[in-house]
């Protein structure tokens, strides 16, 4: 299992929206796509929730 991060302290919601955000910037070109760590290390987070995160193009 992966080490807890930063993202484990946010709420669902704010967890959430980050994801969101960091997808939305990605896909415009304002992001690079090394940020698909952060995508990864966000979704580890959400999946010791229980949540599962999906890419939605």
């Amino acid at each position: 299992m992966q080490g807890y991060t930063s993202y484990d302290k946010l709420s669902m919601d704010l967890l959430v929206e980050f994801y969101y955000e960091i997808n939305l910037n990605i896909k415009k070109g304002i992001l690079s796509h090394a940020m698909y760590h952060e995508i990864e290390l966000i979704k580890q987070a959400a999946n010791r929730r229980g949540i599962s995160l999906l890419t939605v193009c």
